[in-house]
């Protein structure tokens, strides 16, 4: 129904986004990281040149290691040393006055780290090929978390099988992150490949068999598309607080806490992982994945979210738009006074402006299955391209509001489900779907598994499932979220079955279902237990 570029506008992704995986390819720059053969196993090195040629193959932009190397500022250095010192003055003072410690003591070989000045060009990845000594891990040569990513090619994990369990998986990814400090993880033998990162997903491929295309779909997106979690600094934080147990938060609230306690006999929820338990080698590192993750302490995978009502925007005729802006324009999408315009496509071309959305929601590395309202709910908003943060009283915002690693996806289905309800309102005003809308908004849920396509509720449309396997928290999967979406209510319009949600499958990833609450979808999953399980056993299924 809408354009790249007008999907963006109404997200706020200003930047160039690539979401097809050949784009990706082309656009990707690849450094391997120096390495001595006598130290790499047969099956490492046998598969890294494989992996080198099919880049070659793609047209990725090989670099050699020597000139993705630059030389960072001396005054960024100390800047960064500065910042350490700092740290241990507080650290130390804390201990003198008995006070509670947040933070780490940095000795004098994790100081040393800093004046490195050698690093890695912002927008090249790293192939690293087995185990590298702590002095010498490329996490600390790389100039931005953002910007580069590190992709460590080791032996096959001892204790994995084809018999492992989501948590040994889990567990097995986070350590392997943690100790090599890398964003992605192959594991690797004389016939298969394994994938981690932080999908939290664990595909197992042939190295014989589609291995470019594997390559290409599987690989290539979770590089060119990391994880990279939304910071404060880019919402805009009103002044004024909301109150959760006033009239218009109340009932959202209460759906949230027993909707929760409901999802906690699922099992769909892995209990999350604290930073400092994770096995680093030293505070320097733990450090710099405390920075990378916007100072978070803690991981918890999927979320479980409450899209408030709010208003519906009427359809405008383009007379009446044309009339309202005070001219004409051929464009997909308009701002006018900080509001954005778009063009609908139905019997005649519409315009609608973007309706305000906002969204109760879990805070990240919170327990998702135990709601304390009063500590674990973030209330995100999105309009005109901006995305808002509002506040309880007596909230300090940069300890207790670590947004969800998942909040552009978020934003994304609801401000989705917000078009879909104002479309609604014109073509069909008895919907269910726009009652529930009106009357107590539409839950939004994630999870890291898959309804099997046979247990489906009758009304609730699938996308994504041939989408490129994407990392969570990347600009593609939100792009994907409200696309996605917006087709699928396109083809309930040529259907006879009547539109209620949506199911938006990522590869690798899990599924987001926008749902009546989330006590009834809870209450769904448990009278059908083999609707959904953690884990990728039901991934394979989309794809017969």
């Amino acid at each position: 129904m809408l354009n790249q570029e007008t999907i963006q506008a109404i997200l706020g992704i200003k930047n160039k986004v690539y979401i097809k995986a050949e784009e990706m390819a082309d656009k990707m720059n690849i450094a391997f990281f120096p390495w001595e053969e006598k130290n790499i196993s047969p099956e490492i090195l046998y598969f890294a040149k494989k992996l080198k040629k099919t880049f070659e193959e793609m047209k990725a932009n090989i670099v050699p290691y020597e000139e993705s190397l630059t030389k960072v500022s001396i005054f960024k250095t100390w800047k960064f040393v500065l910042k350490i010192l700092i740290n241990n003055l507080f650290y130390l003072s804390s201990i003198i006055f008995g006070l509670s410690q947040k933070r780490h003591y940095f000795n004098l070989d994790s100081i040393a780290y800093l004046f490195k000045r050698t690093k890695i060009k912002k927008g090249i990845s790293v192939v690293v090929l087995g185990e590298q000594t702590s002095e010498n891990l490329p996490m600390q040569y790389i100039n931005s978390f953002k910007d580069n990513s590190i992709i460590t090619i080791l032996d096959f994990p001892k204790n994995i099988s084809e018999k492992s369990s989501f948590h040994e998986h889990f567990d097995t990814a986070l350590a392997l992150f943690a100790h090599h400090m890398t964003n992605i993880v192959i594991g690797v033998d004389k016939e298969k490949w394994i994938l981690y990162n932080f999908n939290a997903s664990h595909p197992v491929f042939s190295i014989e068999k589609n291995f470019r295309e594997n390559i290409l779909h599987a690989l290539v997106p979770k590089i060119v598309a990391p994880i990279y979690p939304c910071k404060i600094s880019e919402f805009v934080i009103l002044k004024k607080f909301f109150d959760i147990a006033d009239e218009n938060h109340k009932n959202q609230v209460k759906d949230l806490v027993e909707g929760a306690l409901l999802f906690n006999k699922t099992s769909l929820y892995p209990a999350g992982k604290k930073i400092g338990d994770l096995p680093f080698r030293n505070n320097f590192y733990r450090w710099i994945v405390k920075r990378y993750l916007d100072n978070r302490n803690g991981m918890s995978y999927g979320f479980l979210a409450m899209q408030l009502p709010s208003k519906i925007s009427p359809l405008l005729t383009v007379l009446e738009y044309q009339k309202l802006i005070g001219r004409e324009t051929e464009d997909d999408y308009m701002k006018h006074n900080d509001e954005l315009f778009i063009k609908i496509n139905l019997d005649k071309t519409y315009w609608l402006k973007v309706p305000e959305v906002w969204v109760l929601s879990q805070k990240s590395g919170s327990d998702k299955t135990h709601v304390n309202p009063k500590t674990d709910l973030i209330k995100m908003g999105l309009s005109g391209g901006k995305m808002f943060l509002q506040t309880q009283k007596d909230s300090i915002v940069d300890n207790d509001y670590k947004t969800s690693f998942d909040t552009q996806v978020i934003l994304a289905h609801a401000i989705g489900n917000a078009i879909i309800a104002s479309v609604l309102a014109h073509i069909n005003p008895n919907s269910n779907f726009l009652k529930q809308y009106k009357s107590h908004g539409i839950s939004i849920s994630h999870w890291h598994g898959y309804i099997h396509p046979e247990h489906i509720p009758k009304g609730w449309y699938i996308h994504g499932v041939a989408n490129p396997h994407v990392a969570c928290s990347s600009p593609q999967s939100a792009i994907y979220a409200l696309d996605g979406k917006l087709r699928s209510f396109k083809e309930s319009l040529d259907s006879d079955i009547e539109y209620k949600g949506d199911i938006h499958i990522e590869p690798h990833h899990g599924t987001n279902i926008c749902f009546i609450s989330v006590v009834e979808l809870a209450q769904y999953l448990l009278n059908d237990p083999d609707a959904s399980v953690l884990g990728s056993s039901y991934y394979s299924l989309y794809n017969k």
